[in-house]
């Protein structure tokens, strides 16, 4: 990498993304200059095919995934997952036909891949994470994509690949080798707010929070002040489930109030130069304290530990918890199905409140969550390529259409598995609309801009079905709470974004399940001193090695 880049912290990205933001804003966003050329000297691996963004494959060539099925996905009648819209439109643009070898759901997919990769029975393309991508690497099992990628890729794609500063395309080229497609997306978005139930503070006669002890106070009228008026001792405050470092429903959110960050690597608070693991710095023993508190006075559920994410969202939708931590897309995953059971229902988001008077920082992380890779046996390796140009060509291109996006309500979007949304789309979309909806300036819409701006004016003439896609782009949105994080430097970035060594890939497991066995102790009554025990055997498992390790990792970016 180049020196400059090599330098790029992710804390700068915050000032990135914003002055992206106002750039973006001055155009549709559907354009891009034709694809220039390519005349290169020598094909890859001997097929002309493989030579240029527009080539085509002829004949034709069948490629092999395997792929998790996201929660939810339908199809129109006749389609399937090996057959619909996208697949159709992949063959013929590029004579590229996909075979699903298994298709599995989300919560099972690593278990299943990790089998095929220790039998060595990979297909073609596939997604791995982070820790996979390393052992695959090691093990020489995937593609050098240098070259495919260079001569296949478009501009537009490329674009959309290097708009988080190339952090995710740096993560994933090792010895100036690039060995994946990164999954690009908003790190903004990973970020957490406060959901809850409006029509309950009504009740309770409380404001929205500005502080954590506005948090408190909520949470224990949840509890205590019948917030739904039906006569019973039956709330909680806060909702919780077992994976307490999940997304909707976990407790990330609310160590962020405490200035603690888990699993994520932070500048030293006590002024050194280099980096600390959050899980182990004193504000999280002091976050875990008061979770104990309240989980003592029942303002968390006391089967918290046991429950499941459904069953969490179960309890929401009954009415039975008025707080929670979560993401911004949670009305359209689910307070939809809240919301839809019960119209009454009003569920508002909040940004995190702080303890102190320093402000709360909503922890992100620009490395990218999973990575496409290449089976070293392939020989189409520029498939990858091309269907990662075709999803950006149909989501942000000339060609754009919002039915790619969604076709009624089917999420077309996911159909297929390798894609890019770029570092700040739905952000551009949040801003676009509510300057349309404010101006009549329709300019800055492209086709899926265009499209939610249509669903949020249709929530607003009275079609509550819409509720969904309003609550995330309209103008008092979720996106609006990250619009402030952003536009504020609200958001904490972690500062490791390189691929995991094989000492973290082999301690992963041990540390991160000596976390969550601690963390859950302590929250359930165990002595608040067991968390001093935790971080002397965090360190002593491989803690301490690692921490040098990404130390070193951060000395050689600095080079």
């Amino acid at each position: 990498m180049k020196h400059q880049k090599k330098k790029v912290m992710l804390i700068s990205m915050v000032l990135a993304l914003s002055s992206m933001l106002s750039a973006c804003s001055s155009s549709n966003g559907n354009k891009t200059e034709a694809p220039k050329e390519n005349k290169p000297t020598a094909t890859v691996n001997g097929n002309p095919s493989e030579q240029s963004p527009e080539a085509k494959y002829d004949p034709p060539v069948t490629v092999t995934m395997v792929r998790d099925m996201p929660g939810g996905l339908t199809f129109p009648e006749g389609d399937t997952l090996d057959s619909n819209v996208m697949t159709k439109l992949l063959e013929q643009t590029y004579g590229i036909k996909i075979i699903n070898n298994w298709v599995t759901d989300g919560a099972a997919y690593n278990d299943k891949l990790n089998l095929s990769i220790a039998s060595g029975d990979l297909p073609d393309i596939f997604r791995v994470q982070a820790t996979q991508l390393k052992q695959l690497i090691d093990a020489g099992m995937v593609a050098d994509l240098t070259d495919v990628y260079k001569k296949n890729i478009t501009p537009l794609a490329d674009e959309k690949l290097r708009s988080d500063n190339g952090v995710g395309l740096s993560s994933a080229t090792i010895d100036n080798k690039l060995m994946a497609i990164p999954y690009i997306t908003a790190a903004t978005e990973g970020a957490q707010m406060i959901w809850l139930r409006k029509d309950w503070l009504d009740n309770v006669g409380l404001s929205a929070p500005k502080s954590m002890d506005d948090v408190y106070k909520i949470s224990k009228a949840f509890k205590e002040n019948d917030p739904d008026k039906n006569g019973k001792n039956d709330t909680f405050g806060f909702g919780f489930y077992s994976n307490i470092f999940g997304g909707f429903g976990g407790m990330t959110g609310f160590f962020n109030g405490f200035h603690a960050y888990k699993n994520s690597w932070i500048k030293d608070p006590e002024g050194g130069s280099g980096l600390v693991q959050g899980n182990i710095q004193p504000e999280m023993k002091i976050a875990l304290a008061k979770l104990q508190e309240l989980y003592k006075s029942g303002e968390i559920d006391k089967e918290f530990s046991v429950k499941t994410a459904d069953q969490l969202l179960t309890d929401a939708v009954n009415g039975k918890v008025g707080m929670f931590f979560g993401g911004f897309a949670e009305p359209l995953n689910k307070l939809n199905k809240a919301v839809t059971a019960n119209p009454d229902q009003v569920w508002e988001m909040y940004p995190l409140q702080s303890i102190d008077d320093k402000p709360a920082l909503s922890q992100v992380s620009a490395m990218p969550g999973s990575y496409w890779v290449v089976n070293k046996k392939s020989k189409n390796p520029a498939v990858i390529v091309k269907m990662m140009n075709l999803y950006v060509e149909k989501i942000f291109g000339e060609t754009a259409d919002f039915k790619y996006m969604y076709d009624g309500d089917f999420a077309v979007y996911q159909y297929q598995d390798v894609k890019t949304f770029g570092a700040t789309k739905n952000l551009e979309h949040h801003l676009a609309i509510k300057e349309a909806l404010s101006t009549g300036n329709m300019s800055k819409l492209n086709p899926e801009g265009k499209g939610y701006f249509d669903q949020v004016k249709q929530y607003q003439a009275g079609d509550k079905s819409m509720w969904r896609y309003a609550k995330i782009f309209g103008p008092e949105g979720s996106e609006a709470v990250i619009n402030k994080y952003v536009t504020e430097k609200l958001l904490n970035y972690d500062q490791f974004y390189g691929i995991p060594s094989e000492l973290m890939v082999d301690r992963n497991s041990t540390l991160n399940d000596l976390t969550v066995e601690t963390f859950t102790k302590i929250l359930l009554g165990e002595s608040i001193d067991l968390f001093d025990k935790y971080v002397s055997d965090w360190n002593r498992l491989g803690g301490t090695e690692i921490t040098k390790e990404v130390n070193d990792w951060l000395a050689s970016q600095k080079k």
